[in-house]
């Protein structure tokens, strides 16, 4: 089931829809980095590639634990 949350990028507010699992991820990394959910979504929104954030999201995250 995926969960809508919005974020905060470059002053815009973004809605990304991720499965929960996916959230619970992103929050961990966010933990472990000692960062902010929104400050993590920046990241990727500026280092992203063509496409929408929420895809570049779920490639962060997938890499993030396979590295």
């Amino acid at each position: 089931m995926l969960v809508s949350r919005n974020v905060r990028v470059r002053g815009r507010r973004i809605s990304v829809r991720l499965e929960q699992e996916m959230w619970d991820a992103l929050g961990e990394i966010c933990r472990m980095a000692n960062r902010g959910m929104h400050e993590v979504c920046i990241h990727v929104a500026v280092a992203r590639r063509p496409g929408g954030l929420t895809s570049s999201l779920r490639v962060f995250i997938m890499s993030y634990f396979r590295d």
